[in-house]
């Protein structure tokens, strides 16, 4: 290393900085200290032993301090060591932090389909599972924190091999997912979308490229970014077969509007501020019900998005058991899919 990227690094860092500076001051202490035994020696004429012994006599004799002072000066250097250590820790745990987000940038090669590595993934979570099965929310999220474990994301190798392997699909829309986080006890983030969790339903199929993931979840408060009435709600459901808003989530707390979010700024306290960063969100007002599934599955094809439309809202309206559903999907063949 040379100086330059020396003084770069360490030298302008707020942190290590102080480090050198206390090296600095306390070899420079030494130093001063020694030159001042021997100038004293030669001046006194005095051997330069008994010199240094008697300087550091003195700094092991004892010394009256008032008790308020002597307790004063001792908090105030306990502040300061106690901020200095926090400030070493911040940056070390910073540090790591980049350090991993760098690891986790890194996208795992891969040669397997995306049907493989769903497969894979449902064998880890959900393990020993053969056939279809209900799990109620607690159990559910516990299940999907270990399938959604990264890599999520692949730099694939050779033909069949994908980047995006495992996708949520509804009723003809449809995204790959890239993100999961848990959001409290009842929920979870997947990708842009919050889901408070009522019940998944899982089937490990003997074909694995048939196996899925049916995630049913209840309707949330609004944020009140946007303030929709019933009626509002109402049409929602009668388009869609659901109410959803979406919304920007800045600094993890303030809330904009889908448009405050597109500009990336927001009046805040009387202020114009810069909201770069912002997270974007969508928030579902009713219950809501998707299909988990590999890229590579028949579920990713026109098929599936005629009928899954219908059986999807209906099962929302109650007008239709989510098992019958179930049961059609493990009808689906490979051949039904797009790809």
């Amino acid at each position: 290393m040379n100086i330059e990227n020396f003084k770069e690094k360490y030298w302008k860092d707020p942190v290590w900085s102080k480090v050198i500076s206390f090296i600095i001051i306390g070899i420079g202490t030494f130093i001063f200290t020694t030159i001042y035994i021997w100038i004293k020696s030669l001046y006194e004429q005095v051997p330069l032993k008994e010199i240094a012994k008697s300087v550091f006599e003195y700094l092991k004799s004892e010394t009256k301090i008032n008790t308020f002072l002597f307790w004063t000066i001792l908090i105030i250097l306990g502040i300061f060591a106690a901020s200095f250590i926090y400030s070493i820790y911040n940056k070390f745990k910073k540090s790591l932090e980049e350090s991993e987000n760098e690891e986790e940038a890194k996208l795992h090669k891969t040669g397997m389909s995306s049907s493989a590595i769903f497969s894979g993934k449902l064998a880890g979570a959900f393990t020993g599972q053969r056939g279809f099965k209900w799990y109620n929310s607690k159990e559910a999220i516990m299940r999907l924190e270990k399938f959604f474990e990264p890599p999520l994301m692949y730099e694939p190798i050779g033909e069949g091999a994908t980047s995006t392997p495992i996708w949520w699909f509804r009723a003809g829309s449809s995204m790959y997912i890239d993100k999961f986080r848990k959001l409290s006890r009842t929920k979870l983030l997947i990708g842009i979308r919050e889901f408070k969790i009522k019940r998944i339903g899982v089937f490990v199929s003997n074909s694995y490229y048939k196996s899925f993931i049916y995630v049913e979840t209840s309707g949330e408060k609004q944020t009140g970014v946007y303030k929709l009435t019933k009626e509002d709600m109402k049409r929602h459901i009668d388009s869609f077969g659901y109410s959803f808003e979406e919304y920007g989530l800045f600094k993890n707390k303030i809330k904009l509007t889908r448009e405050e979010y597109d500009d990336a700024s927001k009046v805040i306290k009387g202020k114009v501020v810069d909201t770069f960063g912002a997270e974007l969100r969508v928030r579902f007002l009713s219950d809501y019900n998707f299909l988990i599934a590999a890229n590579q599955s028949p579920f990713n094809s026109s098929k599936f998005d005629k009928e899954s439309e219908i059986s999807m809202n209906k099962i929302l309206k109650g007008e239709m058991k989510a098992d019958d559903f179930i049961e059609s999907l493990k009808r689906y063949e490979k051949k039904d899919t797009y790809l």
